[in-house]
């Protein structure tokens, strides 16, 4: 079975973090996060098609929403951070990073990477991967914040994941029309209604398949068809499979990359 990566996958409200040791590339595929990728000890690559060349960044780099790419960092320290565009720290992000679909960062990781190394908890790492997000962020509030009505209907989604919902069902909730509503979440986030559904429900079935749950109690519980099907869309937004990530919350893994 192919391996992806070693190491630990930790949820956040709105986002999430994957850190450790990088083993096999990351297959072509894109999501609706902003992704934050950084090497503790060595560059990360991207490639945005399978055809073109591999490009390095030294110091990480910014992969905006939506944007096709392949990614690899071989048996490296790693973090991938994954970031809602709409909340107000990625608006912020979003803002100061202007630019093609992937960006070279000049970021410091020593924080995250000794808290790793250390072994701290989940919710220390989280907090870690939070400022390290705010100070790319910088301290200005974003000039374009989301509507209020798309993250109260995208607040409603989250906690309705376990069960069949509608356009109807969230326009209702944001007091708007089913037309309006449609347009207006594709103007704010960029995705459309369904293919958000889609991405809110495969990082709940993800954040219970790594927290304990088998895969197919967590894509029920997602209101996926089964556990195949959480496989392919995870295999479409994130480049692998859940069950090519073995998780170790140990900081000592380079022996476990053979």
């Amino acid at each position: 079975m192919k391996v992806s990566g070693i190491g630990r996958v930790i949820f956040w409200g709105g986002g999430n973090l994957w850190i450790g040791i990088a083993v096999a590339p990351v297959d072509l595929h894109a999501h609706h996060a902003i992704q934050l990728a950084v090497g503790f000890d060595g560059p990360v690559e991207f490639r945005l098609d399978a055809g073109v060349p591999w490009s390095r960044y030294e110091h990480g780099a910014l992969v905006r929403p939506g944007a096709p790419h392949e990614f690899r960092a071989p048996g490296r320290r790693i973090a991938n951070i994954l970031l809602e565009p709409e909340s107000q720290l990625g608006r912020a992000l979003l803002e100061r990073f202007e630019g093609g679909p992937i960006m070279a960062l000049d970021a410091n990781v020593d924080d995250l990477a000794g808290a790793y190394d250390q072994g701290v908890d989940d919710e220390v790492l989280a907090e870690k991967a939070l400022a390290f997000i705010s100070g790319l962020a910088g301290s200005a509030p974003p000039r374009h914040p989301a509507d209020p009505r798309i993250l109260q209907a995208m607040d409603w989604i989250g906690r309705h994941l376990d069960q069949p919902m509608s356009l109807a069902d969230v326009a209702a909730v944001a007091n708007l029309s089913e037309g309006r509503l449609r347009h207006l979440f594709v103007e704010q986030t960029g995705i459309g209604f369904r293919p958000f559904v889609l991405w809110a429900r495969l990082n709940r079935a993800l954040e219970m398949g790594f927290g304990g749950y088998s895969w197919t109690e967590a894509a029920h519980a997602a209101n996926f068809a089964d556990s195949a099907h959480l496989t392919r869309t995870c295999r479409r937004m994130y480049g692998l499979t859940p069950t090519s990530i073995r998780i170790d919350t140990t900081a000592q893994l380079q022996q476990q990359i053979a």
